[in-house]
């Protein structure tokens, strides 16, 4: 049921200074996994040109339009909105969940989405308390039954596959790290 796992983290300063990361708020994706033998390929147009998958923690008021009825504190982006990250339930807070646009066209110059083939994918996120780690669980074709797959993990239901998919998780890039 789960296509791809990814974690991301905010990482040291010294870090990112070792890294030559100069963003002081970036999420960088520190190990992944993937389910399928032909690799889901659904955010490779957030990895930079070194290789870093990497998104920022956006408050939603600066793109979102306020007369929708519905609508996320925050976004993961960059370049392009990622996904809203909607959380249902306030008694528990560390579990949201998300999906792509799924306009053809965005921004203000009406650019091609380049997130709009993987417009009927879901997403499912475990957040700590301050966004500085967020789980992201891809379910492939899952948009319409998002809200269900949401229940389930607050209920539990993923539980095993999610620590089978963080046992299995590998670098996602080759950061060099403090000794």
């Amino acid at each position: 049921m789960i296509t791809a796992y990814y974690k991301l983290e905010l990482l040291s300063n010294e870090i990112k200074a070792i890294n030559g990361i100069r963003s002081k708020h970036r999420l960088d994706c520190t190990s992944y996994f993937d389910n399928t033998e032909e690799g889901y390929r659904g955010l490779d147009m957030f990895v930079n040109k070194k290789g870093h998958l990497a998104f920022y923690k956006t408050p939603n008021r600066s793109f979102l339009n306020p007369e929708r009825k519905r609508i996320s504190e925050y976004s993961l982006t960059n370049n392009y909105n990622f996904s809203s990250i909607y959380i249902e339930d306030l008694d528990y807070p560390e579990y949201a969940y998300g999906y792509p646009n799924a306009n053809l066209k965005i921004g203000s110059k009406g650019e091609l989405n380049p997130a709009y083939p993987y417009r009927q994918d879901g997403y499912l996120f475990i957040l700590n308390k301050d966004y500085t780690q967020i789980e992201i669980l891809v379910i492939e074709g899952g948009r319409n039954l998002i809200s269900s797959y949401y229940q389930s993990l607050i209920d539990g239901d993923f539980e095993e596959t999610l620590n089978e998919n963080r046992r299995k998780s590998q670098g996602f890039f080759n950061y060099k790290w403090v000794a």
